[in-house]
């Protein structure tokens, strides 16, 4: 802890006396802009990148020439849609997955849809529409230029997933029999088959309920093809009570090794680590874990691996503040690996991301990003060694101009260890600033991690220190640190962003007279918690999109509204059974104790956290003779529109210069 404050400090101290440039003021239009680039892979003969971009309140797929930059096509999904993921699977065609843009633990469909169309924007079909029954892209299929190999299950088949060859041009389904049947109980489903690096599957897992009532007896049981082409079985040893977590990640070049992440060797439900498999002895080997972070996933929960250029597993991150890079120790993998760490270096202050290949292996398409920059991509040429800049997801924004972004530890009034990160304004000594706590949305399993976030950066800009806390109940420290939140939504978890509070005033960085909390949905709710619990902490509160009334918030929002034990489940998960907590945690009964200044920012058109919430906010101030003030607009949750991101930061900013700015 001490080195990472020292880190942060000797830092800021350097940016300081390097001076000049960084105090620009950047106007709000450049923050508030939506992302150019997304996500990119580059086609099979490297003559094309397909690529994702906001636009409006949809994150649509296009494709453009490498030789000229021109844009071939577009393929819209419909307002408040996303284009999740994509692959390339010909040089002529794209396969999409469509679907609602909603919260990471919101219960509301997603209504996915997959979909294909050619480059030039033609011969666009819809595939599958999830309603009739799950399908997983499991692979292309090199040696067939029409098909994709998918899994298929539908909840009325016995089972699980099974095999199927997808014609990409039709959505015509033919079955792969070479696919493993459950060996445990009648509730037995097979959930995820992998395939080598040559496309023959070799490994499957399946999830045995056992008794469906009771979660704390499930298992998984890992299928394995053997030499003659027969399916057999593993189990996983589970060391801890209750169901482990268990991930996969891939294949080594021989195909005779399978990793996968997994917790199911500890006592506890502690993190995640990286597991071998070897397929020829049936043994297990741990490889590697970070004491205090799960291997990194991504926004979908897959791993993010480190992949050679053939798809074999070369490495996996952690990130406990900034990344942390795992690499195997295997000479079969030592010039992917030696080459992933040259590629690193050469760009200096960022970190990569490796897409994809091109068919020959010869073209790398890299994101690279950093805490000032949201991303770069380029086209790297391994023959040359050169790499061909291809786009930047806010290229207006110039990464010497940003704030830093430096992680550090603390450690909450129980015990519990705690992640986060502060955004520190440049050319300023971090020494009693204006402090604004951000906590993030969720609020379970979601996380605040190292990188470039606008808002942080714009609130920076300006002149606030920005806190991010990775409060109980966060995703990524382990199932305990999950589980840690289980009824502690206001409790607990608003504990911790208070002592998050009160250690920037310890360490001297914040001023503690000019302190504002402010967040978005669960954060929303956390700065008007904040404010009624620890009403002579905070000087003013921003909430916004927050559930202020519990019982309004579960009965009024699309979340949980085609199921409704879901939403009585997720609530007891929160709050406890205990009576009275519901009114004891939901903040619109104590505005009594409100002190600090208050300006409560909503969507009118908000389904997720609808504006009920706020309109009682209001009337429950009103009957108490409290001042506030109020931005709304007719948008969703978090607005969408640029218009009204603008907006509502003028008016932001214009409060926190009111009060806590000098």
């Amino acid at each position: 802890m001490k080195q990472l404050f020292k880190l942060v400090f000797t830092l800021a101290i350097a940016l300081l006396i390097s001076g000049a440039v960084q105090s620009k003021v950047i106007p709000i239009e450049d923050f508030a802009k939506k992302s150019q680039f997304k996500s990119a892979k580059v086609s099979p003969d490297g003559e094309h990148v397909a690529f994702t971009y906001e636009d409006g309140s949809e994150v649509k797929l296009a494709v453009m020439s490498v030789a000229d930059n021109k844009i071939l096509t577009s393929f819209e999904v419909g307002d408040e849609r996303e284009v999740v993921y994509f692959h390339w699977v010909n040089n002529e065609r794209v396969l999409m997955l469509a679907a609602n843009i909603t919260g990471h633990w919101d219960g509301a469909s997603k209504e996915p849809k997959l979909v294909a169309g050619n480059i030039d924007g033609t011969k666009r079909v819809q595939l599958w529409d999830f309603q009739r029954s799950n399908l997983s892209f499991i692979s292309r299929l090199q040696n067939d230029e029409k098909r994709i190999l998918v899994g298929k299950s539908h909840w009325s088949e016995k089972g699980g997933m099974k095999l199927h060859r997808m014609d990409v041009y039709t959505g015509e389904l033919l079955y792969n029999s070479d696919s493993p049947k459950p060996v445990g109980g009648p509730d037995s489903v097979i959930t995820s088959i992998d395939v080598d690096l040559n496309e023959e599957p070799r490994v499957a897992v399946e999830w045995d309920r056992v008794n469906k009532d009771d979660l704390y007896d499930d298992k998984y049981i890992i299928h394995v093809k053997d030499p003659r082409g027969d399916w057999t079985t593993l189990d996983l040893p589970v060391k801890h009570d209750g169901f482990p977590k268990l991930k996969k990640v891939g294949f080594n070049i021989t195909n005779d090794k399978f990793y996968f992440v997994s917790n199911h060797d500890l006592d506890h439900q502690g993190v995640t680590g990286l597991f071998e498999l070897d397929l020829k002895t049936r043994k297990i080997k741990f490889l590697y874990r970070h004491p205090d972070v799960d291997i990194k996933e991504d926004r979908y929960g897959d791993i993010e691996t480190i992949y050679g250029a053939n798809g074999e597993v070369i490495g996996v991150i952690s990130e406990p503040g900034y990344p942390e890079y795992f690499y195997l120790n295997d000479d079969s993998v030592s010039n992917e690996v030696a080459f992933h760490k040259a590629l690193r270096a050469s760009f200096k202050g960022q970190d990569i991301i490796m897409t994809n290949y091109s068919s020959d292996n010869n073209l790398a398409m890299v994101k690279t990003y950093s805490d000032k920059n949201l991303g770069d991509f380029f086209l790297f040429n391994r023959e040359t060694n050169k790499a061909k800049y291809i786009a930047s997801s806010m290229p207006h924004l110039k990464p010497e101009l940003m704030a830093s972004v430096e992680p550090f530890v603390m450690t909450a009034r129980d015990g519990l260890k705690m992640y986060g990160q502060l955004t520190i304004p440049n050319g300023v000594k971090p020494k009693d600033l204006p402090l604004i706590i951000f906590p993030h949305g969720g609020p379970y399993g979601a996380t605040d991690r190292w990188g470039f976030d606008w808002r942080a950066q714009l609130l920076a800009n300006r002149g606030y220190l920005v806190l991010q806390l990775n409060y109980r109940g966060s995703g990524g420290y382990g199932k305990d640190f999950e589980k840690a939140g289980s009824g502690e939504w206001g409790a607990k978890m608003q504990d911790d962003l208070t002592d998050a509070t009160l250690w920037a005033i310890e360490k001297g960085l914040a001023d503690k007279d000019r302190i504002c909390i402010h967040g978005i949905s669960y954060g929303g709710y956390a700065a008007m918690q904040g404010v009624v619990k620890e009403p002579d902490l905070y000087q003013c509160s921003i909430p916004e999109a927050g559930p202020y009334e519990i019982d309004l918030q579960w009965a009024k929002a699309d979340s949980f509204r085609n199921n409704h034990k879901m939403g009585e489940n997720y609530k007891r998960y929160s709050f406890g059974s205990e009576e009275g907590v519901i009114r004891e945690r939901s903040p619109v009964y104590h505005v009594d104790k409100l002190k600090a200044a208050l300006l409560i920012v909503h969507g009118e058109n908000d389904v997720r956290v609808p504006i009920d919430n706020a309109y009682l906010l209001e009337e429950k101030l009103k009957e108490a003779g409290k001042e506030y003030d109020t931005f709304y607009r007719k948008d969703g949750h978090g607005f969408q529109k640029v218009e009204y991101r603008v907006e509502s930061f003028e008016k932001i900013l214009d409060f926190l210069d009111e009060h806590i700015g000098k």
